[in-house]
């Protein structure tokens, strides 16, 4: 068993970051150390060569087998007061970056002493999750997939934040950040989403830029967004803010689109031509464009709308605009409904 000092040192290693190679590289140094010393000292002695050998080599046989010894033992030592010390450090880090989401009180300086991140600058909340209905399992950490989707968000220094083994939240500052997400789409890795927010300064900003992410990942579910979507707070604000209720905005589209919102492809390709028509101010020539189809085909299937809806689309029209992006999501809604009506 090595001594305490020797035990207490390997503690004291994991605790200030040093590496386990570095412990047994002090090892390896001692022992060719304490080698020469005891090689200087026997050739001093006036004895025998052959004593002198026999002694070398007892000598030699003892330190290697005590090195092997301790450092088996140290090395299981360090190691299991590294997974405490991780254990307890991520704990901690969860601890502080709750209570600075929740908006408790938080000292700035020592905030970032703790988590090793400077919490006084600007801010990019993201969240990073993986899905376990999903066929395909994530092929790297969640972590790895938030540190490489903050540098391509200009993104610098990365605080990331394991919940549970499926979500991690996470933090990039700098004054590179983009303020709008680049025009090429981003993407994630197999088996990851990812929802962003927007940049924001200080303890604050880490707060409200956290919530942004979570609306735009509350929206991403809802959409049911295959698996590399990235979707930022200010694509999903809107939405975001009108489902927030997700009963309330079941029972809106149902009223607003009525027989429109039955589940039959020939309703889908309504809605969507009837959405693009609105969304082109109301103009069936721009709408067939983005649709790739006849502009006789979109003029045709809006008077289908207006037949099943009972009047003019361009009657209500915010509301109907509103009632076509929720029927985008309607089964996720009606799935969030119904579990909030199980929870209470």
């Amino acid at each position: 068993m090595p001594p305490s000092e020797a035990v207490a040192w390997a503690r004291d290693l994991v605790h200030r970051g040093v590496d386990l190679p570095a412990l047994l590289r002090a090892y390896r140094l001692g022992h060719g150390l304490c080698e020469r010393r005891v090689e200087e000292a026997a050739a001093a002695l006036e004895i025998e060569p052959e004593i002198r050998w026999r002694a070398l080599a007892r000598m030699s046989h003892f330190m290697f087998a005590y090195v092997d010894v301790i450092c088996t033992d140290l090395v299981e030592d360090y190691e299991h007061e590294r997974a405490r010390w991780i254990r307890g450090a991520a704990a901690a880090r969860a601890e502080l970056v709750t209570a600075i989401i929740e908006r408790e009180p938080v000292d700035s300086r020592s905030a970032t002493d703790r988590l090793h991140y400077d919490v006084s600058r600007r801010h990019l909340a993201l969240i990073v999750w993986s899905d376990p209905r999903d066929s395909v399992e994530p092929s790297g950490s969640l972590e790895a997939e938030a540190i490489g989707l903050a540098a391509a968000l200009g993104g610098g220094p990365v605080l990331t934040v394991p919940i549970g083994a499926r979500v991690v939240w996470a933090w990039t500052s700098g004054t590179a950040l983009f303020d709008e997400l680049p025009a090429t789409p981003l993407t994630m890795g197999d088996g990851v989403r990812a929802a962003i927010g927007t940049p924001l300064e200080g303890l604050a900003g880490m707060a409200d830029s956290h919530d942004e992410a979570r609306v735009a990942r509350r929206v991403a579910e809802l959409r049911r967004a295959r698996a590399g979507t990235v979707l930022g707070y200010r694509r999903a604000g809107l939405t975001g803010l009108v489902t927030a209720d997700p009963a309330q905005a079941v029972r809106f589209a149902e009223a607003e689109l009525g027989d429109l919102l039955a589940p039959t492809d020939t309703c889908a390709r309504v809605r969507a031509t009837l959405k693009a028509y609105l969304e082109e101010s109301l103009s069936p020539a721009r709408a067939a464009r983005r649709l790739g189809i006849h502009q006789n085909t979109v003029v045709y299937r809006v008077k289908q709308a207006e037949a099943l809806l009972g009047g003019s689309v361009e009657e209500r029209r915010l509301h109907l605009e509103l009632a076509l992006r929720l029927s985008e999501m309607i089964d996720g809604l009606r799935a969030a409904a119904l579990a909030h009506r199980t929870r209470t």
